[in-house]
């Protein structure tokens, strides 16, 4: 395990990924590329997110619940908008992590932050069938796979609303998986 304070050596997947997103947002420049982090994979990330400063914005999605002293351990969204060394070398560490060990949700949304992070905070608690509330860790990547079956069209819709991309990476295939926002059903007029 690499101590916090190290940064991993970057690879060639690192980098391509790296190359990628920047690709896509210069191609896009309507889209707002995301990470939505799982704290709980990562216990330094408050240090990490601050370094850049106030060229990337991010935010823990618990803080303010009834979860707030734990916050840190939840998930934290994060936004990068523009092409600084600050910025990509977040963005590269935390693909670098990911890719060693997945933590991250990358999302594609023409959304603003505060819409995107609000969406995301409705969706942090659901109801057991006994009535308690419970923590739905969506954020965790490897949840967020094993969901992909499970949930009803309906709550697929819900989960993805205003976000267009999903992806989470897939270390035994060495590539991202993709989840698409559900089409919406197109009204024919009678």
């Amino acid at each position: 395990m690499i101590p916090d304070d190290q940064t991993p050596p970057v690879d060639l997947q690192t980098r391509n990924s790296l190359q990628a997103i920047q690709r896509a947002r210069r191609a896009n420049p309507g889209l707002r590329h995301y990470a939505l982090v799982d704290g709980a994979c990562y216990l330094t990330l408050t240090k990490r997110f601050d370094e850049p400063g106030d060229r990337v914005q991010w935010q823990w999605l618990l803080e303010g619940t009834e979860l707030d002293e734990i916050k840190h351990a939840g998930p934290a969204l994060v936004t990068f908008t523009d092409d600084d060394a600050l910025s990509d070398q977040l963005l590269l560490w935390l693909i670098g992590r990911d890719q060693q060990s997945p933590l991250v949700s990358w999302l594609w949304s023409e959304q603003g932050f505060e819409t995107i992070a609000a969406h995301l905070k409705n969706q942090l608690f659901t109801r057991l069938p006994d009535g308690r509330r419970a923590l739905f860790r969506y954020y965790n990547p490897t949840v967020r796979q094993a969901l992909e079956p499970v949930l009803t069209e309906t709550q697929q819709a819900e989960l993805m609303s205003g976000i267009l991309f999903w992806q989470t990476w897939r270390p035994l295939q060495r590539d991202y998986l993709t989840f698409t926002a559900p089409k919406k059903p197109e009204v024919s007029s009678a």
